[in-house]
């Protein structure tokens, strides 16, 4: 039994958040990003999470009860301090205020202090594709990341998304981290006894290592092609904690959320809407997407392949499957949802 309905689940996080005192209204908001994010399979990033959430509030390294404020309101930028609130929370908010803004000045830009994890990035970008918009997320997060010549933990791996929307496809979209993976899939090999890629993190000496079990005591994740994945890094720090006046990961303002959990997170997030229909007219935006993709469709293909899949699409014919079968969990999912069942004393409804 590890399948449960994508619904079942969003009850099941919003039941446990209201349990612990959180605005019904902000638990719903919740337990749709983190249950959608699950639906892409992107279970590193989804419901596993959300115990850690909840422990971290009891212990007050966030607030339950956390009311973003917008702290700067212009017509065309914002800038949200989220007073240590639950990251989803202040980010929907800033991009559907961003995607306001858009609609009477084309493109807007909304940044976030003071705030914490917030999930997977593209779920806020796909919040403007679904308004027909271009959508840009970002995040600094706590130093996790070497940079090429150094040793030890320098700089967050950044995650950065974009969407668009399409006509065969809710979006185009594509969501990465300055790394060449995400480090909850290092700390997820450690406990499973894993040997990892030499591409993943290096050890302490700054070299590169198939051993997981140090980290993050020791050694740092490895930015994505070197040098490149690295000044990205630098871009969505720029767009985040320098550009909201709030936490830089580099200046040793951002704690870990999960492994200093009474600590503030002190992250900040970025989101910026671009209404394409103010520069090429209505419903351009996603016909003109609609032949990008079928050009990569039909391109020539490498030998032994049959198909070449524009970014989103292996995770919205992922999310298909969710809501026609069910979400069928990974083990580490499972255990960190019984957990807080347990913990919580309610039920969870898997088939």
């Amino acid at each position: 039994m590890n399948t449960i309905r994508i619904e079942d689940l969003k009850a099941f996080c919003k039941t446990a958040l209201c349990k612990e005192g959180m605005r019904e209204d902000y638990a719903a908001t919740c337990a749709e990003v983190l249950a959608e994010t699950d639906a892409f399979g992107t279970h590193s990033h989804g419901t596993k999470n959300l115990h850690n959430y909840i422990k971290k509030c009891r212990v007050g390294g966030a607030d339950l009860h956390a009311e973003p404020e917008i702290v700067m309101d212009r017509p065309a930028f914002a800038i949200i301090d989220a007073h240590n609130g639950l990251g989803p929370i202040p980010a929907c908010l800033a991009m559907n205020l961003a995607c306001d803004k858009a609609k009477q000045t084309g493109l807007a830009l909304v940044t976030v202090r003071n705030s914490c994890h917030f999930g997977a990035a593209g779920y806020y970008a796909n919040i403007a594709a679904r308004r027909g918009m271009i959508g840009l997320a970002v995040s600094n997060v706590d130093p996790n990341m070497t940079a090429p010549g150094a040793r030890g933990m320098l700089l967050g791996n950044n995650p950065l998304a974009y969407a668009a929307p399409l006509r065969s496809e809710p979006s185009l979209f594509l969501d990465i981290a300055m790394s060449n993976v995400a480090s909850l899939k290092v700390i997820q090999a450690r406990k499973d006894g894993r040997q990892i890629p030499d591409t993943w993190i290096v050890d302490k000496d700054g070299l590169p290592t198939t051993d997981p079990s140090h980290y993050p005591e020791e050694g740092a994740m490895q930015p994505m092609a070197a040098h490149k994945g690295y000044g990205l890094s630098i871009l969505v720090e720029l767009l985040t904690g320098v550009l909201s006046g709030g936490g830089m990961s580099m200046m040793g303002d951002v704690p870990s959320w999960i492994f200093e959990i009474e600590k503030p997170n002190n992250v900040c997030h970025t989101f910026i809407a671009v209404d394409a229909e103010q520069f090429l007219g209505k419903d351009v935006l996603a016909q003109r997407m609609q032949a990008m993709q079928e050009r990569l469709h039909q391109a020539p293909k490498a030998k032994g392949s049959t198909r070449i899949f524009t970014p989103g699409e292996i995770e919205w014919g992922k999310h298909r499957t969710a809501e026609e079968k069910g979400l069928t969990l990974p083990e580490d999912v499972l255990a960190s949802l019984r957990g807080l069942a347990q913990d919580c004393g309610i039920e969870l409804k898997l088939y």
